[in-house]
């Protein structure tokens, strides 16, 4: 393929500038020198090409909240290919990079491997707070409940301004368009969704799960595992699979079950989704947030001491806050403040309560969501580092080095127009006799 869309495609770009042979079909895992001089350096260059730079393609916002007695970190599982993960699931690689589903009963898909369009990288954040009826949380924010008994329940916001308890189950709505893995209750029985774009089919009116041990009469609707609703032929219909039957004993209808009762998950609001907890076996769990050295005298409730707030999943720099941010109304001032954040060992330090909108630059993997020139560069710089060991030239090496520069100036001055000025923080003097 023509498009930068693997690591690999940036390594063979790499072995093109030193005149090398391209790597085969069996990519960065070829037992080849080449292959183990790209597969050595092309991670690491990506990440330390990453910092150099506030790319635009790379950069995230989460919300941070400062840390307090209450607050757990995230601890997402090892991935496993015989666990069914849903949408939001959240797991770690071996390289400790966690990941989120993106599609609902995803199996045996490595999220190393096939990450488009299984899985995505999670940059949100790994400070978990304890829920609080008081407070209106962001999208992509953390929180957990618990009952007191040593089990919790882990959620992710869906929206901004999220108010809603999200323990409290969604009712039906007849009117209301539900996606799959939406749960919601019904004359209190609890259903979860099978189909996307779910309006006006009545729960209670989705036939049960085929059980090879119920007799059946004739004309009685079952769900049959492929999530098609099919109806018996006959009266002492026992022990027929209808998704295999072949039309002997049941009839398919070609309509979709839209729910059932059979679920693995919990009940919530819909404006949350439970990522973690005792209905949700292959979700995320927590940890104890230990500090064993002093950073600020906190918690968040404090505001005489500087709190103390977890750095996002994925950080690699801190971001411009303020890209763009337009002209203030008749030049007056534009209420961007002067920050007192400090960055100390993956921890963010400030005299500020949050919570913060955080901007930064994520440790980006997926090689097709990143700018070409980006990768020209980045391909450029893995071929000066392999250039050495696979051709010993010095000439081969100069050239590289030059074509890398250039590339990299293009790249760092295309990539300032599409980010944009940011503007000063108000001069506190032209403030007050404004």
């Amino acid at each position: 393929m023509a498009e930068f869309r693997f690591p690999v495609d940036v390594g063979n770009r790499g072995l093109q500038h030193c005149g090398a042979e391209r790597m085969g079909s069996d990519g960065l895992n070829e037992v080849s020198k080449r292959a183990s001089e790209v597969n050595f350096c092309i991670g690491k260059l990506r990440a330390a090409e990453l910092r150099s730079n506030v790319w635009t393609f790379a950069c995230r916002r989460t919300m941070l909240r400062a840390i307090d007695d209450d607050t757990m970190l995230l601890a997402a599982a090892m991935w496993s290919e015989v666990t069914t993960y849903f949408v939001g699931s959240l797991v770690t690689d071996q390289y400790g990079n966690i990941w989120q589903s993106k599609i609902p009963d995803n199996l045996a898909n490595d999220p190393l491997s096939t990450a488009t369009p299984y899985w995505e990288p999670y940059f949100g954040p790994l400070a978990v707070a304890l829920y609080d009826s008081d407070d209106a949380y962001a999208a992509g924010e953390l929180v957990y409940t618990t009952a007191g008994d040593g089990t919790n329940r882990v959620y992710i916001s869906l929206q901004s301004d999220n108010e809603d308890d999200p323990a409290t189950a969604t009712a039906y709505s007849a009117t209301v368009t539900y996606q799959k893995n939406d749960v919601v209750t019904s004359s209190s029985v609890v259903y979860m969704s099978l189909i996307d774009l779910n309006l006006g089919n009545t729960p209670a009116s989705s036939p049960a799960n085929w059980d090879i041990g119920t007799t059946y009469g004739a004309g009685d609707a079952v769900a049959g595992s492929d999530g098609v609703k099919y109806t018996s032929v006959g009266a002492g219909n026992i022990g027929n699979d209808p998704v295999s039957d072949g039309g002997v004993n049941w009839t398919d209808t070609g309509v979709l079950v839209p729910w059932t009762v059979d679920f693995t998950g919990g009940t919530g609001s819909l404006k949350w989704r439970q990522i973690g907890g005792a209905e949700f076996p292959m979700g995320v769990g927590l940890a104890e947030l230990n500090i064993i050295y002093p950073l600020g005298s906190g918690p968040s409730s404090q505001a005489t001491s500087r709190n103390v707030f977890v750095m996002p999943s994925g950080f690699l720099r801190i971001a411009n806050q303020n890209p763009k941010p337009g002209t203030p109304w008749l030049g007056g001032p534009s209420g961007y403040t002067y920050n007192d954040w400090v960055l100390e060992n993956g921890f963010l330090l400030s005299m500020e309560t949050g919570p913060i909108p955080y901007r930064f630059v994520a440790n980006v993997t997926d090689v097709s969501r990143m700018d070409p020139m980006f990768c020209e560069m980045w391909a450029a710089r893995v071929g000066m580092e392999v250039c050495e060991p696979l051709t010993q030239s010095t000439s081969k090496l100069g050239a590289i080095a030059k074509f890398y520069d250039e590339k990299k100036s293009l790249a760092v001055v295309q990539n300032a127009i599409e980010q944009g000025p940011e503007d000063a923080p108000d001069d506190e003097w032209l403030t007050v006799r404004y």
